[in-house]
């Protein structure tokens, strides 16, 4: 009986000693668990915040680039009506210089070239758009026939305006009076001196020396 129990006790020692082993061998696989999962979630913390911190940067980066382009559009956007507005003005200023010029063409009036009806003239010309070639005096006008003075001058504006035959190529061959506020002058190309054209103008206070009429010469009779 005796021995009987004692194997009956060793037994039932056996069975809890394996019981501890086994519940000592559970808990300290809890703990290696529970320490992996620690370690591996601060990690992950870790490894997280460096990204966050990068995700926010380029949010940022994002943002401001965002804003500098809204600005740039903004500043676009408020410069474009004053180009636009320079541009209507310009050409509102073109469209206004060609209507002003169509309107003086329009309004310009035909030369009249009709035949001689003098002896040695072979054409009358008449332009009823001779405007005066502008004037230096002031003051009550005096008809000269000094050469160097500005009244002559002028009248050989007036000559050169009349035919169309530049000062530097032109010569005069002959200026006189016709009246105290008119005067006839003959000039010719240097060019060829038997063109001769001889020339009527009159005085217009504050527009100077107007021509009134040309006459195309068969001979430059001045030219002798």
């Amino acid at each position: 009986m005796e021995q009987s129990s004692r194997a009956q006790r060793k037994t039932k020692r056996r069975k809890t000693n394996r019981i501890l082993n086994t519940a000592i061998a559970v808990v300290v696989l809890l703990i290696v668990i529970v320490g992996f999962t620690i370690f591996a979630g601060g990690n992950d913390e870790e490894t997280a915040a460096p990204e966050k911190a990068q995700e926010t940067k380029q949010e940022q980066t994002t943002a401001v680039s965002d804003e500098e382009t809204e600005k740039e559009q903004a500043a676009e956007t408020t410069e474009e009506p004053a180009e636009t507005d320079e541009q209507t003005k310009e050409e509102k200023a073109a469209e206004k210089t060609e209507e002003q010029t169509e309107d003086k063409t329009e309004d310009k009036e035909e030369v009249v070239v009709s035949e001689g009806t003098e002896p040695n003239v072979e054409q009358d010309i008449v332009d009823p758009n001779w405007e005066g070639v502008g004037t230096a005096q002031s003051g009550e006008h005096t008809s000269s026939f000094e050469t160097d003075s500005t009244d002559w001058q002028e009248k050989e504006q007036a000559l050169s305006y009349a035919t169309g035959i530049p000062q530097e190529n032109m010569t005069v061959w002959y200026i006189s009076g016709n009246g105290p506020q008119a005067a006839i002058g003959t000039v010719s190309p240097k060019s060829n001196q038997d063109e001769a054209y001889r020339v009527y103008i009159e005085w217009v206070d504050g527009e100077g020396w107007k021509p009134t009429k040309v006459q195309k010469l068969e001979e430059n009779d001045k030219g002798r």
